[in-house]
């Protein structure tokens, strides 16, 4: 008889935030789009964040380009940008289009150049809904190439974010999920605005949702006991290469499907573990030891991959940089609230 052979599992978890980020005030009008909800579906994981408000100033119109700053309260100088709705296929060269724009203020600007805007909405000349622009979506769209426009200045100055909590929404739809949430609800009371012009919390206060898009894992052995992490005990498995029977096929496929609820579990107790936001009560100090995780599928050690972040989250605890990739445009559909 063969002798065993052994040998453990680790996994790479890929996560993404698909969605650009969004105010609490915003979601709560977005959420019932099904343009929306169809973006939403695949995620999972969810940040309530808070940086102070952005808004649009000096905001002209030359040549069919919009152009305009973002700004903030804050003395670090604003960003320098110019957009044309016609070079991204919102209307033909020679289509006119309809700019609503949405202040801050009660009494708006009347010429330009026109400030203190919280976004702007493009309409056709027949009315139709084209296109929903805010500072947040339009750093995002930039960042991960979803809009041809131009954006000069020191982004990172504008895409600070304070993690107040970190959640998931794997057993009900995020949307669905966040409404009505005993944290979010908190979070809204308690943290007064950053910035006089914000009149109320939702203003800041954020929302970044993450995709859990699959996983790698990596199949160690025989010897593995080298590149085992400090204090991590080993899940090992046992299996030889008889033609009898299917041990080694059976230690070596995948144990989770794409979309399994320990991949969401894990993801969410590593972000809570690292950032140790103010609101999350749990704070996974036992990590990697959770119930219904990635252990409990028979891998050893996880990691996780952030394919796209565009923004910078932080806590007293911990940092998480910028994270940028292509996205597709294709998953940024025309006319995407």
């Amino acid at each position: 008889m063969q002798e065993k052979s052994r040998g453990i599992k680790n996994i790479q978890i890929y996560a993404r935030c698909k969605y650009p980020i969004v105010s609490a005030y915003e979601f709560d009008f977005l959420k019932t789009e099904d343009v929306v909800q169809a973006i939403l579906k695949p995620c999972t994981i969810y940040f309530i964040v808070q940086r102070p408000l952005l808004y649009i100033n000096n905001l002209r119109i030359r040549d069919g380009q919009v152009k305009f700053e973002i700004t903030d309260y804050s003395l670090s100088p604003p960003l320098e940008c110019c957009f044309d709705p016609r070079a991204n296929g919102f209307a033909e060269l020679n289509e006119e289009l309809l700019i609503d724009i949405q202040f801050y203020k009660q009494t708006p600007d009347r010429c330009e150049p026109y400030n203190d805007i919280g976004g702007i909405k493009l309409y056709d000349v027949d009315g139709k809904f084209l296109f929903w622009l805010t500072p947040q979506k339009y750093i995002h769209h930039c960042l991960t190439n979803r809009l041809k426009a131009e954006i000069k200045g020191d982004i990172t100055s504008y895409i600070d974010y304070k993690v107040h909590y970190i959640g998931q929404a794997f057993s009900q739809e995020v949307w669905n999920r966040l409404t009505g949430h005993e944290k979010m609800q908190a979070i809204l009371t308690r943290e007064w605005p950053l910035d006089q012009k914000s009149i109320t919390s939702s203003l800041e206060i954020s929302l970044i949702l993450l995709d859990i898009a699959g996983y790698d894992e990596m199949n160690i052995f025989p010897d593995f006991d080298l590149l085992l992490s400090p204090g991590v005990e080993p899940i090992v498995h046992e299996f030889d290469f008889e033609e009898d029977n299917n041990s080694f096929a059976t230690y070596y496929n995948p144990k989770l499907a794409v979309d399994a609820e320990e991949l969401t579990n894990e993801v969410e107790a590593m972000l809570i573990n690292k950032f140790k936001p103010q609101y999350n009560k749990i704070l996974f100090e036992n990590y990697p030891n959770i119930k219904k995780g990635t252990r409990s599928a028979g891998y050893t050690e996880s990691s996780l991959v952030l394919e796209s972040l565009p923004a910078i989250l932080k806590t007293d605890k911990y940092t998480q940089g910028v994270v940028l990739s292509s996205i597709s445009n294709a998953e940024a559909p025309k006319g995407s609230p």
